[in-house]
């Protein structure tokens, strides 16, 4: 019995910005939680030190929140004012630790990511977790019990925010659970000021520090520029911001790739020796065949003289400038039939439109898989014949029999 070998994928995507002395430009959008003490000047002296440069520019009026700035006429034009690297969205503080549906937070936050990816294909949207209040927060305690207490207004923050970022495919920045391994591990340090809301120059410089281990996906410790703080509370800041991103990487949605792989979305073929491999991506192309054919087409067509094993990659470099490689191999049988498809009285057999499987018995469990992945699972009950539907093109069919045996195969529908 012919056994289907599946793709295989290899190369990974080029990050743009890891290197850290890749020039870099953020734009802030949030308010006086950003603002206070210049938190995108504090990121480009510390990236500075670390031999970095980072541009930055920032919307930050007192107590806006996603809600304003997602109609903003200055907020959406600065967005739009030239191709950021990289835009972190801060919510209002209190909002951004409330139920999703009981404001406008998650919505508001999926307009202002439209906004930026249709400024720009090549941003990338970051959500900046902030912390809870210093002793919670006494104007929601009342409706949302959580919110009596600093570690539960903190970890709602830390669920809202991971929601976000995955929900628009964004990067996270956790400055409040770096903050609270800071108020866990060293309660000496003054995080707060008088207000036990807004930030000191310690929680500033902390989150600075948490965005440059974000942004570049490397620790900041040993960074030369500790502000006002003395060397040794900016080592520790430093340590628990670089220990925070870097050992949670997925979590913080940090492993997302940059732009579109190479991966195909589908393939198709009018015919035994054609196949037509399609991809999504609006840039640069290069596939070659084993044979010796090549193509620089979105989703090209090779046809080959001889049925056998051929192996094809494709090289895709998104209009970022990310570019990845996959690999794989795809058998071209001559006729409907694999001819190694039958075993034990059980033939697999492709018409015009439908497979058909024979002398399964009751029971049996056929599964077929287009070469996107999907798959259609179909039960054999009776005397054992099963026909099932199937649009055009190259199908891996799979058998699990009764008696624990399982039997795979591909044939190729018309």
């Amino acid at each position: 019995m012919k056994r289907y070998r599946p793709l295989f994928f290899s190369g990974a995507l080029s990050m743009g910005l890891l290197a850290h002395a890749q020039p870099a430009s953020v734009l802030f959008v949030g308010n006086s939680y950003t603002g206070t003490n210049n938190l995108p000047g504090m990121v480009s002296q510390l990236a500075a030190s670390l031999g970095t440069t980072v541009s930055t520019g920032m919307v930050t009026p007192g107590g806006y929140t996603f809600l304003q700035h997602s109609t903003s006429p200055t907020t959406l034009s600065t967005i739009a004012s030239q191709q950021w690297d990289y835009v972190v969205l801060q919510e209002q503080s209190q909002l951004g630790a409330l139920p999703p549906d009981y404001n406008a937070t998650a919505a508001s936050a999926t307009v202002l990511v439209d906004s930026i990816r249709a400024a720009s294909e090549c941003s990338r949207p970051v959500f900046y977790m902030t912390w809870g209040r210093q002793n919670g927060d006494a104007q929601f305690c009342p409706s949302f019990p959580y919110m009596c207490t600093y570690e539960g207004m903190q970890q709602a923050l830390r669920e809202n925010y991971l929601a976000m970022a995955e929900d628009n495919n964004a990067y996270t920045a956790p400055v409040g659970m770096a903050w609270k391994q800071v108020r866990d591990t060293h309660p000496g340090l003054q995080l707060y000021v008088g207000d036990g809301s807004h930030p000191s120059v310690q929680g500033t410089y902390l989150a600075a520090c948490v965005f440059y281990c974000t942004l570049f996906q490397q620790p900041c410790t040993g960074a030369s520029y500790t502000g006002t703080l003395s060397a040794d509370t900016a080592a520790i800041l430093q340590g628990i911001a670089s220990a925070t991103v870097l050992d949670s990487m997925a979590l913080w949605n940090l492993d997302l790739p940059e732009g579109i792989g190479a991966a195909i979305t589908g393939s198709t073929s009018s015919a035994w020796n054609t196949v037509t491999f399609h991809h999504s991506g609006t840039g640069t192309h290069l596939w070659t065949c084993s044979d010796g054919q090549t193509s620089t087409d979105a989703n090209p067509t090779f046809t080959v003289d001889t049925p056998g094993t051929f192996t094809f990659s494709h090289t895709y470099t998104d209009p970022c400038g990310n570019t990845d490689t996959v690999t794989w191999t795809y058998d071209f049988i001559v006729s409907g039939i694999d001819p190694g498809a039958i075993q034990d009285g059980i033939t697999v057999t492709a018409t015009e439109g439908t497979i058909v499987l024979r002398g399964a018995a009751g029971g049996d469990t056929l599964t077929i898989y287009d070469l996107a992945g999907r798959a259609v699972i179909a039960v054999v009950r009776g005397n054992g014949t099963l026909t099932v539907p199937s649009s055009p093109g190259v199908r891996i069919w799979s058998l699990h029999r009764s008696n624990g045996e399982r039997i795979s195969g591909r044939v190729v529908v018309q």
